[in-house]
């Protein structure tokens, strides 16, 4: 008889269980049971893992080996290991650092290992032609954790609030764990999201935290923990968000409505914070690169308590050096800190807190070109700023967490973010289009920046599942608010001109630059956009293969926008002030999913947009905000658990419009920025369409070979002007990274490469440019740039199981390109040049 396998699917609760079917795309179904073939583990490694407790043990020995190891924290809690020494086969060592635990393990992939309760182990034998023969076993998941997993993909991640597999989830996730952060030496979110499938990241000095595009528009929305939604740039002027206290970066492409309510249709980027070790653990990491750039940082984690029931982990990291470009320096501090307390059996308490300071000279508008477009041609190390330019960012948070797992199986879970943050700028930089005749038209401009603003960001949720009709059914209620305000100054002024020809001896000098606040300066205050509702989502079993999602978000949502420019003595030229709020705002959400065999899941969804855009106002003048963008993105495709879940494979086919985009209405003369305020007047008649396909693979492919691979097909397009709506994003876009660990007398070897592909990208529309003369005139534009790759390389080396040295080469053959193409005057910015760093880590 034949027997079936049902897909691994998982279930809420600290004690997720998933029920596993061992299931390999190679694998024989045969005489009621599954047979693997046969693991080659025959080949002898040292070891060198000390005895202690067991799960640090294990986390060494994967890390030696190359093998993922799947087991629950609570499983292995509060047990010790023998330790291991010598040279043995994987199969050797790991028997002998279960000893005496309870404890076995069963190979569930080539190279995935699970561990189990030995009352608890399937029956194995060994057939005749070699193979491994399991039995279907029932354990407890490792949940979306990555630290641990030595792996380039991840049982689950957390972008829907519960954890829930790739393969379980309707719409394009992808993840970046902290295996590929350590290999290609990923440092902030601005990397690790030049690294995500379909991403384009478009650099942003002013800011510092850059800005982040997918399908052809922003990702403007970030969650940290599965909490409440916040921002990632605009007036909030975050900084560049380091990663060393994350556990790993997931981005979601596509609308977000059901969980974010307002956004972009780009997507949603959620981090997940890393979490208390539950043995003693200490992680010290030294790099340097050749840009004269140095980090250093420190990762401790301690039980607090004899029993472990409350654990603490600090993380510290710090940057000093030079940019790429001439004069740019940083000097970046953080810390991090994180409790975690076991109130009982079914409760665990979070709180925890962080502080960074970021100080930069930093270059912020980039290169111009000459009027007709094309490129002025200086080196990528020149800079257009000044020597005296310096932005100095901090910001705090705090955070609270609580979690608590009823017997039946449902979850309740609650988090807490607050966040401040101020920067003081003081900006320098020429600009302008540049006659190709007489080199004429940059003009030194430059600005003060005084900002402060807050974040608040609630949530909770309960989740769990029942039995409707006699099949499952999972659900998940909540409720969120969110709320970022800032109180923004800033003091523009402006400088001498400056022929192309003497760029490399212009100066100007900081004695000649106005006290703040100049002859007149502009405020922004109250910045405020505030966002709650209630939501729910329902995954509902129509068959064993089959599943129906459907969900809704009712929120409402508020926004404050209020500017005046001053005089230095404080009386008013103008003022302006925009209250908007929309309530009852419902965003559904729609999916259906089934099952075509033990290894594919086909997926259909529709998720709902909803986009504020109050800034823009309607006609006649003084004027009233426009009413939301709304649309749908369509989505369909295919996901794969491959390899036992060693590896994820996902194909989508996407389609998005977006109805109500702001057009210029011809009745009505003036200039407008809504991008820097707001000014009159607009038509909500634009429609924007976004259509192509997204092609991901991650995870183990091969013994000891880790694989990341993206293809992104994006085609966009403004019906309004029947031309591109969004340049940033290419139609290709290509980002692969394999790493092997070398085999045998080699194993101390890992080699990494890399490759970054798009094609061509073109810019087009009218700026306003000064003339001979003092005129002013509206001038149109039309340049791009061919398509490029950049490639990249890694080789490390393991002195032990605790001591590596790492060596990155990016950008390896130092390709020349624009990372991001802007307008005649600004905006152009290099793609960083190679860079050759070499990190050494050590764990104690």
């Amino acid at each position: 008889m034949r027997q079936s396998f049902p897909r691994s699917q998982a279930k809420t609760g600290l004690g997720m269980r998933i029920t596993l079917a061992l299931l390999a795309s190679t694998a024989i179904i045969s005489g009621g049971g599954l047979y693997l073939p046969a693991v080659a583990q025959e080949a002898s490694i040292t070891y060198t893992v000390p005895a202690g407790p067991l799960g640090s043990a294990i986390t060494r020995f994967g890390e030696r080996s190359g093998l993922q190891i799947l087991y629950p924290a609570d499983l292995v809690r509060g047990k010790q290991s023998p330790g291991v020494s010598g040279n043995l086969t994987a199969d050797e060592a790991l028997s002998r650092l279960l000893s005496g635990s309870g404890l076995t393990y069963q190979y569930t992939a080539a190279n995935t290992v699970t561990i189990v309760p030995i009352s608890a182990a399937g029956t194995s034998s060994v057939a005749p032609d070699g193979s491994i023969m399991l039995d279907t076993i029932t354990i407890q998941a490792g949940g979306a954790n990555t630290e641990s997993s030595n792996s380039y993909t991840t049982t689950a991640s957390t972008i829907g609030k519960t954890d829930e597999t790739l393969r379980e989830t309707p719409q394009s996730v992808t993840v970046i764990t902290t295996r590929q952060i350590k290999d290609r030496g990923l440092t902030d979110l601005g990397a690790a999201m030049n690294s995500a499938t379909g991403v384009t990241v478009s650099p942003d000095q002013y800011y510092g935290a850059g800005r982040f595009f997918a399908r052809g528009f922003e990702i403007s929305n970030l969650r940290i923990d599965g909490g409440a939604v916040g921002v990632t740039s605009s007036y909030d002027a975050i900084g560049s968000i380091g990663l060393s206290r994350y556990d790993r970066v997931e981005v979601l492409r596509g609308a977000d409505g059901l969980f974010s309510g307002n956004g972009e249709a780009g997507g949603v980027i959620s981090l997940v914070r890393k979490r208390p070790l539950d043995e003693r653990a200490s992680t010290a990491e030294l790099s340097y690169s050749n840009w004269n750039r140095a980090t250093v940082s420190y990762d401790y984690s301690t039980p607090l308590t004899k029993d472990g029931d409350v654990r603490a982990r600090m993380i510290l990291s710090a940057e000093k050096g030079d940019t790429f470009y001439n004069g740019g320096e940083l000097d970046n501090r953080s810390f991090y800190a994180i409790i975690e307390a076991d109130l009982g059996d079914s409760t665990v308490l979070t709180f925890g807190g962080s502080y960074d300071r970021q100080r930069s000279a930093p270059w912020w508008a980039g290169m111009p070109r000459y009027l007709d477009g094309s490129d002025i041609g200086l080196p990528v190390e020149a800079s257009l700023g000044t020597d005296w330019a310096d932005l100095d960012h901090k910001g705090w948070e705090i955070f609270a967490g609580l979690r608590h797992d009823f017997a039946n199986g449902w979850v309740w879970n609650s988090n807490l973010t607050y966040a401040e943050h101020k920067y003081r700028g003081l900006y320098g930089y020429l600009a302008g289009a540049v006659d190709p005749l007489t080199g004429d038209g940059l003009v030194y401009n430059g600005s003060h920046n005084w900002a402060d603003g807050y974040q608040i960001q609630a949530d909770t949720n309960i989740s769990g599942a029942f039995d409707l009709l006699g099949r499952r059914a999972d659900i998940v209620i909540g409720l969120d608010y969110a709320k970022h305000s800032s109180d923004v100054n800033r003091s523009e002024f402006t400088g001498p001109a400056v022929n192309l020809d003497d760029v490399g001896d212009a100066n100007w000098p900081i004695a000649t630059i106005p006290d703040f606040p100049g002859d007149y300066y502009f405020n922004f205050h109250p910045y405020t956009e505030t966002r709650y509702g209630v939501y729910a989502r329902g995954k509902f079993e129509m068959s064993d293969q089959t599943r129906i999602i459907l969900g809704a978000r009712y929120g409402n949502y508020k926004y404050s926008f209020h500017r005046a420019s001053y005089n230095r003595d404080g009386s008013v030229n103008w003022r302006e002030a925009i209250d908007y709020s929309d309530n009852g705002v419902l965003t559904p959400f729609a999916a259906v999913s089934h099952d075509l065999n033990r290894d594919w899941t086909a997926y259909a969804s529709v998720a709902t947009i909803y986009q504020s855009q109050s800034r823009y106002l309607r006609g006649p003048e003084p004027g009233s905000p426009l009413n939301p963008i709304t649309g749908r993105t369509f989505e369909t495709g295919l996901k794969g658990e491959l390899l036992g879940g060693a590896m994820n494979a996902s194909l989508a086919a996407y389609y998005t419009k977006r109805e109500g985009e702001a057009v210029r209405d011809p009745r009505y003369a003036g200039a407008s920025n809504p991008g820097n305020g707001s000014s009159c007047c607009y038509l909500d008649d634009g429609e924007v369409t976004s259509r192509g396909l997204d092609i991901e693979v991650s995870g183990e492919v091969a013994s000891g070979l880790q694989l990341f691979a993206g293809y992104t097909l994006n085609i966009n397009k403004n019906k309004e002007t029947n031309g591109v709506y969004s340049a940033i994003t290419p139609r290709h876009l290509v980002k692969v990274w394999a790493n092997y660990n070398l085999p045998n007398d080699y194993s101390k070897w890992t080699i990494g490469a890399g490759l970054r592909a798009q094609s061509t990208t073109k810019v087009s529309g009218t700026e306003w440019v000064e003339r001979a003369g003092g005129e002013w005139s509206e001038v149109p534009f039309n340049f791009g740039q061919g398509g490029y790759a950049v490639a990249d390389l890694s080789v490390r080396y393991d002195f032990s199981d605790d001591a590596s040295l790492t060596l990155n080469i990016n950008n390896v053959f130092d390709r020349g390109y624009y990372a991001q193409l802007g307008t005649l005057s600004k905006n152009n910015f290099y793609g960083p040049p190679r860079e050759i760093a070499l990190t050494f880590r050590s764990t104690f």
